[in-house]
């Protein structure tokens, strides 16, 4: 990443034209989406690195939609709570409950 990337809020880590799932992460759940773009073979994924909310919002919206284009389906990748990537995502992959106890694999099952 760079400076001038991290200070729009969000960039694309992987891109591709004319993506049809766009999945949305930060921190170490970007290689996640990294490795699983490449799973996806055959399909056209872009991955976005979003490390703030606050800048992307301050974006122009030519940006925003550029991005994550709203007729594209968007997946947010979280290890922790989903809230608050509803904004951005229209499906998600994170842990709603609190309490669990185990290894980190057997509370992401």
């Amino acid at each position: 990443s760079s400076i001038e990337n991290v200070a729009k809020g969000a960039y694309s880590v992987v891109e591709c034209d004319d993506p049809e799932l766009v999945l949305i992460a930060t921190g170490s759940e970007v290689s996640l989406c990294c490795d699983a773009a490449k799973e996806l073979s055959g399909k056209k994924v872009r991955v976005v690195s979003m490390p703030s909310w606050e800048l992307f919002r301050a974006q122009p919206a030519e940006y925003r939609d550029s991005l994550l284009p709203k007729a594209v389906p968007k997946m947010s990748v979280e290890a922790a709570v989903t809230m608050g990537w509803q904004e951005w995502a229209d499906a998600h992959v994170g842990i709603n409950v609190f309490g669990a106890s185990a290894p980190g694999g057997t509370c992401m099952d």
